[in-house]
């Protein structure tokens, strides 16, 4: 390797000196002439290095000539050198032709020319080649110094982040350089490996784990948070690939691996992903994250294994014994925070929104009060005539509470006073609660906040429940809120005692809640009975209640004392019996959470039938209403058909009446035109006379008398349209009355048409009446035999006074009898041609007079269709693919379970302890 070290760097030529000072060229001259002198010589190593020589004092020329004679084996460098003379002197395509001649079995030669073909391309622009040489070196020989680190530079330059990726992690696996696994790391944080399957780095992870475990760290959370966003679950599938093959590590310090885990368990039973997804990578994730948790931090992963083996059996293996040992005796450091249940309801809202389920309102207020752990929420119940309303009302200093309450009410403390129903729908204003629940109402209750200085002072809040007769909702009431308490402050009646009712009730409570605190109120007692007869009575209710609770107590409500001295102590009975509540509060809050998170699941499987049955009443409905609107349609498109034939058909009949007035009338003009012939007329130009006075005659009558009557009878058709419209519109508005009957809206339907048009013919028929003179019509010019007799007689013989009488009777005869047929057909034509147009428009008219309801008729039979269609789909994709469904909260079913695991796994340690 020395000797190819020496012949890249072009320093054989030391070899000759010996540790001579004189010049190299010197030396090597007299060595030339030393082995010339011998018998049998071979001078081609003295000219490869004198060759070198020459090189380095840039005489490349020279340099050309001595390797160009070497004939051992030293040939193949010698060539190799003389192309690196040609790329001296910029002579690159010489050098190419000589480095592509070149074939050599030293890799180290092969590399060396490939890097130098490589710089050629690069030079000359020739990037394909440049790739073939530069892959060609490293191939041939990776160890090659540079060869690899010149590769990576030229790829990025390239913006080849695929190429400098498969070879960074080639030569990470290879070579197991810390330095090559930074490189992919950095290649992953720029966002180059989007298009690479995860399972791509299986190898280079399970390498640099051996090598360097806080590496293997940083590049694992690189490659987490590349591949969330795109291949996660194929992601996740590596990662359990590549932890099932590392052996037990708890020892070991696997953060941020270990929270990386956890994150990923969360967004994966989010709600996001299948049953049969989760089921390939969930069992495998869990395990292995309970290999890298330390058993002292281990109660969150051991109750997610437990909760997943609880509801899918059998699917994760031995790690379930070993998360059975962890949770019961690691350190109690990990109880479950109401973080993790608030995060829980997140993903279930998250989830139910985005399929259009609604989470009960009241059960998220619940939960929200809950959370609130710097305030007191005591449970206020008795049975009936107590006094419990005349009690509260005393202790908050507001009448609030009546003895007719019959809906829960929630009061605490604030500055302005505020009362809100509270439903599964949210929440309203109110400003009489007991005018809202309209006595009986158990599906909402009342939020009510007031100035209080008891509440405020003892950080309280009084869940007030109606008093309990013989209603199962009044009992009901009281069960549904308990969840909600810490604690239970139950009214007695000094005149009745503890009855067996009551012990019954509260025993059916302590069954549902063993550890809720209960202690009692004596109300309503008697002061004039006596003190002896106070004290006995007061002995046999606290005899009665601790044989019921050996720790229940007593408070003797007395309403004679001043309210500052009772309210100080009642505060000190309240806070010192239920002092045991701020233990473990939070925990106690939490399971009352998850309670409630139970209920919101349940209620959202219930949403799910609600829903399906809903799909099905409105597709039923929708159909229904879809084959009224259809029928509507083909109503509205009858009554256009029919009202433009009307309305069309009464304007015929005024124009065919006006036309056969017109047609009597006009031959009957002209006719009478025979009495303005005498024999005095000029018969040369008579014919043109008579034409004009004709002409006029008929304009008269079509302008002052036939005009008028037919503009007459056109406003009356005005009118009478009006009416046919109105009465059309009427019909329609009591249709949509009916419909908006049916869609519970009062403006659902409403169709309005265009009476525009009315106002258009009326206008139309203005403009015509005023342009109803008509051009002058060639009555007596025409080509007719009589007429042409008439008119050659009347310049022959018009000159001749005797035959004037002759041509007037002649005239006056034609006219008489002519029945000017023609004329009177061309005048009426010209005459009534535009209310022909007007005519031929009208059942356009009428089409635009619908128009608008049409369009609008259309639009909600189009919407309709719609709904029935997504419908339709919903109700197909409940059947087809129930798991989009139901999945989601199965998984969060397993979330639920893993909070309540683990709050099961402190109680039992604590009492260990």
């Amino acid at each position: 390797m020395t000797e190819e070290k020496q012949l890249i760097n072009k320093t054989y030529f030391e070899a000759f000196l010996e540790h001579s000072e004189e010049h190299p060229i010197q030396v090597l001259g007299e060595a030339y002439l030393a082995e010339q002198k011998k018998e049998i010589y071979d001078l081609s190593y003295i000219r490869f290095a004198q060759g070198e020589v020459y090189f380095h004092n840039k005489d490349y020329e020279t340099a050309i000539f001595k390797w160009e004679n070497i004939n051992n084996e030293l040939e193949p460098w010698a060539k190799k050198n003389i192309g690196d003379a040609y790329y001296e002197l910029g002579l690159l395509s010489a050098a190419e032709d000589v480095y592509i001649l070149i074939d050599s079995e030293s890799v180290v030669l092969t590399a060396e020319v490939a890097l130098k073909l490589f710089s050629l391309y690069v030079l000359d622009g020739n990037i394909e080649r440049a790739y073939e040489m530069i892959n060609k070196a490293i191939a041939v020989n990776p160890d090659y110094p540079n060869v690899t680190t010149i590769a990576r530079e030229f790829y990025e330059e390239q913006k080849d982040f695929d190429r400098a990726l498969e070879l960074a992690v080639y030569e990470a696996i290879r070579t197991e350089e810390l330095s090559w696994f930074k490189v992919i790391r950095n290649y992953i944080e720029q966002g180059c490996t989007k298009t690479i399957a995860p399972n791509y780095f299986t190898k280079t992870l399970s390498s640099l784990y051996r090598v360097d475990n806080f590496e293997f760290k940083q590049l694992m959370k690189a490659l987490w948070h590349e591949y969330r966003q795109t291949s996660y679950l194929q992601w996740i599938k590596t990662v359990n690939e590549v932890f099932l093959n590392i052996e037990e590590t708890s020892h070991m310090s696997w953060e941020p691996i270990g929270a990386l885990f956890k994150e990923t368990y969360l967004d994966l039973l989010s709600g996001k992903f299948l049953v049969k997804e989760l089921h390939e990578v969930v069992p495998d994730l869990l395990a292995n994250w309970l290999k890298v948790t330390p058993v002292s931090q281990s109660t969150f992963v051991s109750a997610a294994i437990l909760s997943w083996n609880e509801v899918f059996p059998s699917t994760i293996g031995t790690a379930v014994k070993e998360a059975e040992n962890r949770i019961f005796n690691s350190v109690a450091n990990d109880t479950g925070s109401i973080e993790y249940s608030l995060d829980l309801l997140h993903s279930i809202a998250t989830w139910s929104d985005s399929k259009n389920l609604e989470v009960s309102y009241k059960l998220n207020w619940f939960i929200s009060s809950l959370t609130n752990l710097e305030i007191n929420q005591y449970l206020v119940a008795s049975s009936v005539k107590s006094g419990k309303s005349s009690f509260i009302n005393t202790i908050v200093g507001e009448n609030i509470v009546r003895a007719d309450q019959s809906s829960t009410i929630i009061l605490s403390h604030d500055d302005q006073l505020g009362r809100k129903e509270i439903l599964d729908e949210g929440e309203r204003e109110v400003l009489n609660i007991y005018n809202e629940q309209k006595l009986i109402n158990t599906e909402s209750f009342f939020d009510v906040k007031l100035p209080s200085h008891f509440l405020y002072e003892n950080r309280c809040r009084f869940i007030v429940t109606p008093d309990i007769g013989n209603r199962n909702d009044e009992r009901q009431q009281l069960f549904d809120f308990l969840p909600l308490a810490d604690g239970l402050l139950f009214i007695l009646d000094a005149n009745e005692g503890f009855t067996e009712k009551e012990r019954e009730l509260l025993a059916q409570l302590k069954k549902q809640a063993a550890d809720m605190k209960i202690h009692f109120i004596l109300n309503n007692i008697d002061l004039s009975a006596g003190e002896e007869e106070l004290e006995r009575i007061m002995e046999e209710i606290e005899a009665k209640i601790k044989e019921f609770s050996p720790r229940a107590e007593l408070f003797p409500y007395l309403s004679s004392l001043p309210i500052s001295q009772q309210l100080d102590s009642l505060s000190a009975f309240v806070n010192g019996n239920f002092q045991s509540v701020h233990t473990n509060k939070e925990e106690t809050r939490n399971a009352k959470i998850l309670y409630f998170v139970r209920q919101t699941l349940n209620s959202l499987l219930k949403k799910k039938v609600e829903n399906e049955n809903n799909m099905i009443d409105s597709i039923n409905w929708n159909e229904d209403i879809l084959d009224r609107l259809n029928g509507f349609s083909n109503h509205l498109y009858d009554m256009e058909k029919e009202k433009a034939g009307e309305i069309k058909k009464a304007f015929q009949r005024i124009k065919t009446e006006m036309r056969t007035a017109a047609e009597s009338r006009i031959p009957l003009i002209l006719r009478e035109c025979a009495g303005l012939i005498n024999d005095n007329s000029d018969f040369k130009n008579i014919h043109i006379e008579l034409n004009e006075k004709m002409n006029e005659k008929v304009q008269i009558y079509l302008e002052e008398e036939l005009l008028p009557k037919y503009m007459n009878e056109l406003q009356q058709w005005i009118r009478t349209s009006d009416e046919t419209l109105h009465d059309s519109q009427t019909n329609i508005d009591e249709m949509c009355v009916t419909f908006s009957g049916l869609y519970e809206e009062k403006e659902k339907l409403k169709l309005e048409c265009n009476f525009s048009i009315i106002s258009d013919w009326t206008r139309d028929i203005e403009r015509m009446e005023s342009r109803s003179q008509i051009e002058n019509e060639n009555i007596l010019l025409r080509h007719t035999p009589a007429q042409i007799l008439l008119k050659g007689a009347g310049k022959l013989f018009g000159a001749i006074s005797q035959n004037k009488s002759i041509l007037a009777n002649q005239y006056k005869r034609y006219l008489e009898n002519e029945s000017f047929a023609d004329p009177t057909a061309s005048i009426i034509n010209k005459f009534f041609l535009q209310f022909d147009l007007f005519e031929k428009g009208l059942t356009q008219d009428v089409n635009r007079f619908f128009k608008e309801p049409f369009a609008s008729l259309k639009e909600i039979i189009n919407e309709t269709e719609i709904e029935i269609s997504r419908a339709q789909e919903y109700i197909e994709t409940m059947k087809s693919n129930p798991e989009v469904y139901y999945d989601p909260l199965t998984l969060f079913e397993v979330r639920l379970l893993q909070y309540e695991f683990m709050i099961k796994a402190n109680k039992e340690i604590s009492y260990s302890n």
